[in-house]
């Protein structure tokens, strides 16, 4: 993720302040309504248009110290630095106003965000290379293409709805005065408690209940950490519930795993089987298990310090410290541990088994339940849409006959694969190097799924400009039996449209409850991105077609 936001009336309020200053000025009397919108109306009502330009510009410049930030946006921003997630201000503002006194606007600017404490390391921590200030609002949207924003929040609709706006950018309209309840082109939220909701919630010691720190105290205390024991959620992932630990022994991560009757998938026993494996043949580019509870679903690891990467530091290099990952794992998987481990969750090892898994996910949108709006917007989607488009592809790969539909691919040619593998379960370490995370859907695979499903995760893609560096390599560690590039490539439109269906998984009911436990919460509009997201991806899909061979 990378966030945009606007700076003026959506991190800055001026309600009130354009109120006290034009009562000040005897341009409005003290009975209008204190909001911004209302001051410029009535003073458009009554003839004073000049006088509200002029008065931008006073209170732009000289009057921008006693402007407001809006409740809830620093806590937000500094929340965003602590996780490292990429956030950018991009504003629209002239140097100086078209009206009155020659204030320096951008000055002005650079001075409140300074004195609220943006580019302070204590208290936000922005750098002011994160500022950018556009003269016109076509260079604006140039900067959000530039900068490559997944997100981008803004209170003007019209902006939003310029043609030249990045189409692969989700809008988000800031509305707190709700002046625009109708609009429903973008998803639209009123507060930053909203928008801290939207983005993962509002992480912070209170949303572990006192009864759920006492339950794990106990087992904290069986591995040494029974001093100074304090619990952070960390709201990255989407399946389970995971903690930093910090005790007066240093630091760790405590994880609680997902369970339900509805999904009987042993999250908790794959990970532990996988993470041991590894650390005990010396692979040491994952955190170290430090022990389990099977009774409660709870497992204790090392700390890797480090920041997830950010979408333009996915390039060759990252791409080459992956691959050497996967080929340091496959190093050893003709040793006995390795015969002992499980298959990977949704292990394919025939054409047949591919397409099952895709029909599968497919099938379970099909029942999508039209509750709300949204639903049926999601239901239209997959029927018309996605259903159409798979079909296609799956009577293209049936059409294939050399691909052998049924045939299994032989043991010495399938993989241990990390699954769900890419850079979204990756950090950053200080030392310059990847370290990998999230294990429990590993086992053994055919490594043309792993091959795509690396491609197609679509929190941090990976460009196709990198097929060969990843595919090449492999190609040589299984040989020439194992036709991967061809398979891989044939397979890849598929597997797009898997990660299509599980971007929609938020609109099946178990899935849904799988994130509510993982996050505490599951905010409507969540929904509406993620069908955004969805049809992002299918448009992918499309061009994936014939790309690679």
């Amino acid at each position: 993720m990378r966030l945009g936001i606007d700076f003026d009336n959506t991190i800055v309020c001026y309600d009130g302040l354009f109120h006290r200053v034009c009562v000040e000025r005897g341009l409005i009397s003290a009975s209008v309504p204190t909001s911004k919108s209302e001051v410029r109306d009535h003073l458009r009502r009554v003839g004073r248009e000049d006088a509200w330009t002029e008065m931008q510009g006073y209170v732009y410049g000289a009057r921008m110290a006693e402007a407001a930030p809006y409740p809830g946006v620093l806590e937000f921003l500094g929340q965003c630095v602590r996780l490292d997630r990429p956030i950018c201000i991009i504003s629209h503002k002239t140097r100086f106003p078209f009206r009155g006194p020659a204030y320096d606007l951008h000055a002005a600017a650079m001075g409140w965000l300074e004195l609220h404490g943006f580019f302070d390391p204590e208290r936000i921590g922005l750098t002011r290379g994160q500022v950018f200030l556009e003269l016109t609002a076509d260079a604006k949207l140039e900067r959000i293409g530039q900068q490559r924003c997944t997100h981008f929040i803004d209170d003007l609709p019209e902006f939003l709805s310029a043609p030249a706006f990045p189409p692969a950018t989700c809008r988000i309209l800031f509305d707190p005065n709700r002046h625009h309840e109708k609009v429903g082109t973008f998803i639209r939220l009123e507060s930053w408690a909203r928008i801290a909701e939207f983005f993962g919630g509002k992480p912070s010691q209170a949303e572990i209940s006192s009864t759920e720190i006492e339950r794990f105290l106990p087992f904290l205390s069986r591995h040494g950490m029974d001093v100074g024991v304090q619990l952070t959620p960390l709201l990255e992932g989407g399946n389970n519930r995971v903690f930093r630990v910090h005790h007066a022994g240093g630091e760790c991560v405590l994880k609680s795993y997902f369970r339900s009757g509805s999904d009987p998938r042993d999250r908790l026993g794959a990970e532990r089987a996988f993470l041991e494996f590894l650390w005990q043949l010396g692979v040491r580019r994952t955190p170290q298990p430090l022990g389990w509870s099977e009774e409660n679903g709870w497992g204790l690891f090392s700390l890797i310090p480090g920041r997830k990467l950010r979408p333009e530091e996915v390039n060759g290099n990252r791409v080459g410290e992956a691959v050497e990952f996967v080929l340091e794992i496959n190093e050893h998987r003709s040793d006995p541990a390795a015969r002992a481990l499980l298959p990977a969750s949704e292990a394919c090892f025939s054409v047949g088994e591919h397409l099952a898994t895709v029909d599968r996910r497919v099938a379970r949108l099909e029942g999508i339940p039209p509750e709300t709006d949204v639903d049926a917007e999601a239901l239209e989607f997959v029927r018309a849409e996605l259903v159409p488009f798979w079909n296609r592809i799956r009577k293209e790969i049936t059409g294939q006959s050399s691909l052998g539909l049924d045939l299994a691919l032989p043991s010495d040619l399938r993989c241990l694969s990390p699954s769900d593998f890419g850079f979204h379960n990756a950090l950053f370490a200080p030392d310059g190097r990847l370290r990998f995370i999230d294990f429990e859907y590993s086992g053994w695979d055919d490594p043309a799924k792993l091959v795509c499903d690396f491609f197609c995760q679509p929190e941090l893609p990976v460009d196709l400009q990198h097929w060969d560096a990843v595919v090449q390599p492999l190609d040589k560690l299984f040989g020439a039996a194992a036709n991967l590039p061809s398979r891989a490539a044939r397979l890849l439109p598929a597997y797009q449209v898997k990660w299509c269906c599980i971007i929609l998984n938020q609109f099946i009911r178990t899935e849904s409850a799988r994130r509510r436990f993982a996050t505490g919460g599951e905010p409507a509009d969540r929904k509406r991105l993620q069908l955004l997201k969805a049809r992002q991806g299918l448009a992918k899909a499309f061009d994936l077609l014939g790309r690679v061979a």
